[in-house]
């Protein structure tokens, strides 16, 4: 959509390479199969009515339930609701399933943009967008119901180790595959390479680079003997 209607180029939240992992969580919730990701060009259904597009999903894909939520638009110009998409899919047999918006709980105010008209206080990216430029960790877990991943894609960065100090890890924010929070220093994270147990580690984010810092000296040889081309990096609370 973005491409589409030209707007600003701006980082996931997910990274595309650990969607996979997010959706594989949501295996006990859906009879213990982890769904598949399957996208269509946002080019080719834009133009589409409600009608049209709901045609497209039976006839073409053979799509059999949709599960959307209670603000969810469609067709062209967003000229579908929610109850329409209950009543096209009746039309062309499929089952449709409507979900209440999660609500914030904690119900923190944010500034209120043009784009944001339809913000009521539901959890939605855009809540976890502003949490992660606060710099909220805390906050950023809730709204998840998860820890946030900062994935990073290592090029010749090498780890600088000392027996008194521990290691460091410096990576330029170009490396960065999604959205990291705020400058600043986040204590009590953890980085992940590859599928080995999370160890500790504190994160520094300064205007052009991303630093870890660590004390476990064998982790520093592990990732120094090894060819890693990506880190996981969770953030604590």
């Amino acid at each position: 959509m973005a491409e589409v209607f030209g707007w600003e180029p701006r980082a996931p939240i997910v990274a595309k390479c650990d969607r996979n992992r997010i959706l594989s969580s949501w295996a006990p919730c859906c009879g213990n199969i982890a769904p598949a990701e399957f996208q269509l060009e946002f080019s080719s259904v834009r133009h589409l009515t409600p009608r049209q597009f709901v045609e497209k999903l039976s006839v073409e894909l053979g799509v059999c339930g949709v599960v959307a939520g209670e603000n969810y638009r469609f067709g062209y110009k967003a000229a579908g609701d929610a109850s329409d998409l209950m009543r096209l899919c009746t039309d062309y047999g499929m089952g449709a399933y409507i979900v209440n918006s999660v609500m914030d709980k904690n119900q923190v105010p944010i500034s209120m943009e043009l784009s944001d008209l339809k913000e009521r206080g539901q959890v939605s990216s855009t809540r976890v967008r502003h949490a992660l430029a606060a710099g909220d960790m805390k906050y950023v877990s809730d709204l998840l119901g998860r820890k946030h991943r900062l994935m990073v894609m290592l090029k010749d960065q090498k780890v600088v180790a000392d027996n008194s100090t521990g290691w460091r890890l410096s990576a330029p924010k170009s490396c960065l595959m999604n959205l990291p929070p705020k400058d600043g220093v986040y204590k009590n994270c953890s980085i992940l390479v590859g599928d080995e147990h999370p160890v500790a580690c504190t994160v520094s984010i300064d205007e052009t680079h991303i630093h870890l810092d660590g004390y476990d000296l064998d982790l520093c040889n592990y990732i120094s003997s090894q060819d890693f081309s990506l880190l996981g990096i969770e953030f604590g609370n």
